[in-house]
């Protein structure tokens, strides 16, 4: 009966146990995705938080910096052909066949046979010592242990080995402007999501006041037509405007819900939950800076680059654009190929030395006894090697190495002028995006202070339905515009500070590519000539 017990026990303490992990299987399964390792949805989200979350999931930055470690690996590479190399080796050899242990034992044999005779008992004792000499020991070991040391240094390469250095630098330069490149276009690819979903909340809220002023307007003349102060006709005129405002904040609201959700998947956020944009565009202060501003640029004159060492100025420097160095190291690469190339039949001087001790056990032991044992080898070694006849291969290298250095060249020019291109541009559009955001602020107040003057006029019968719904337009299209203008005037400051490592805008960009592009063609140059 005991035995029944405890074996029913341990029956419903499985089935408990088996239970219990299905329901925390379920548990975990009906968890939300924020608990199962997502990142949460944040109740209220600043510029800057974006710029954190997106910097942590940036696919195009961590490839940056991945090129930055494989340049600084390269680097190193390239650098350790001018140092010192050491290696050391270890080997166990076994001789199951050998020329000299068939020469010891034939030597051997037929002196036994010329010792029996009794005739030449020299050439017996001379057999004898030759099959037991140390030399015939060494040539004929079954079993040979060998230890060394290996050292190597290059004297002279004919500039291969500085070329490789030289260019591993510029690669190494271009790939630290890759990674800021590719920071900024990050700043400006969120920057401008979160600018859109706050843009597009506030277009949102102008369509929702105004489907509310058409509301009160419809209110007004229905009451206005029941005591019989207006027309049948301004009743239509309100109902229609009404119901055209209405689709129209239905879009307004679908659009921020887009832009929103666009934001959300470029930081790796859930779709779902509630998050308030802290970080508005066009504020006051903001406003009041623009109006200072548009009278005259305190930041340049259109068509003038503004000077790198000016306090407070963006750096729109042409030398100092990440394009324009990553083309820069891209010549100075090829040029150290070239000279490499020129350089490659003037002959290479290596030293090298290495220190052995061989060890010769007896059949039935792996290592000999003692250290002592072990029998020095030690060699050193200046070898030189210069080509005498390649059939056109070095003449071939030194056309490929001018023409990779011709054509970094060129791209270096027409960077260059991509760049000054880019920046007078970017300049113009600032100038041009502070100059609306303070015209729109203005007619904004304006276009506000004149609808409460209609709405005032009509609500007394001294102004018509036509004046009201022209003054809500105005107002509405004045409000649109000053939120557009807000958010292109924190967008091109945005880029003017962020100018010097953006990368090369509209048709620059082929140009800004072919730059870059000339990196790999010098290093793969340099790979062959050391």
């Amino acid at each position: 009966m005991k035995t029944i017990t405890m074996t029913t026990i341990r029956f419903f303490k499985r089935r408990l146990v088996v239970r219990a992990g299905f329901a925390a299987t379920l548990a975990v399964l009906s968890l939300p995705l924020t608990a199962r390792g997502q990142t949460a949805v944040p109740a209220q989200l600043s510029l800057a938080d974006a710029l954190a979350l997106a910097e942590k999931r940036s696919h195009s930055l961590k490839v940056a910096e991945a090129g930055l470690q494989r340049a600084q690996g390269q680097r190193y590479q390239a650098r350790a052909q001018l140092m010192p190399q050491l290696n050391g080796t270890a080997g166990y050899q076994r001789t199951l066949e050998s020329q000299f242990q068939a020469i010891s034992k034939s030597t051997g044999s037929s002196n036994s046979s010329s010792g029996g005779s009794g005739s030449d008992t020299t050439s017996h004792n001379s057999g004898s010592d030759l099959s037991n000499s140390p030399i015939a020991k060494i040539f004929a070991a079954p079993n040979t242990v060998t230890l060394g040391v290996q050292f190597s240094q290059n004297i002279f390469t004919a500039g291969k080995v500085t070329a490789a250095n030289k260019g591993a630098d510029a690669a190494e330069r271009a790939a630290i402007a890759g990674v800021a490149t590719a920071r900024a276009q990050l700043i400006i690819d969120v920057a401008q999501a979160y600018y859109n979903a706050v843009a597009a909340e506030r277009m949102s809220a102008i369509a929702d006041s105004a489907l509310a002023q058409a509301e009160r307007a419809l209110a007004q003349t229905t009451l206005a037509r029941q005591v019989g102060t207006s027309a049948e006709f301004d009743l239509l005129r309100a109902r229609v405007t009404r119901d055209n405002a209405r689709p129209q904040a239905i879009a307004a609201r679908s659009n921020g819900d887009i832009a929103m959700l666009r934001l959300r998947q470029m930081l790796g956020l859930p779709l779902n939950g509630a998050m308030t944009l802290t970080t508005s565009v066009g504020d006051n202060a903001s406003a009041e800076q623009a109006m200072r501003q548009s009278a005259g640029s305190v930041l340049m004159a259109p068509m003038e680059l503004p000077r790198p060492n000016a306090s407070a100025t963006p750096d729109t420097t042409v030398e100092h654009r990440a394009a324009v160095r990553q083309a820069t190291d891209a010549v100075e690469a090829q040029r150290y190929a070239l000279r490499a190339a020129a350089w490659e039949r003037l002959p290479s001087i290596q030293i090298t030395s290495s220190y052995q001790r061989f060890g010769y056990p007896k059949d039935g032991t792996f290592l000999p006894n003692s250290f002592a044992q072990f029998y020095p080898n030690w060699t050193a070694t200046m070898g030189f090697s210069f080509p005498i006849w390649t059939s056109g291969r070095l003449l071939g290298d030194k056309m490929v190495a001018q023409a990779n250095y011709t054509e970094a060249q060129q791209r270096l020019q027409q960077t260059h002028e991509a760049a000054e291109l880019d920046a007078r541009v970017s300049i113009s559009q600032y100038e041009q995006s502070q100059a609306a955001y303070a015209a729109s602020v203005g007619t904004d107040e304006q276009a506000a202070k004149a609808y409460q003057i209609a709405e005032v006029r009509y609500k007394e019968g001294i102004s018509t339905q036509l004046e009201l719904d022209q003054s809500r337009t105005q107002l509405q299209q004045a409000r649109i515009n000053r939120v557009i203008a807000a958010r292109d005037f924190e967008l091109a400051r945005l880029r003017l500070a962020l100018l010097r490592d953006l990368p090369l805008s509209g048709a620059s960009t082929s140009a800004a590519s072919n730059a870059t592009g000339g990196m790999p063609s010098g290093a793969s140059t340099m790979g062959g000539n050391r």
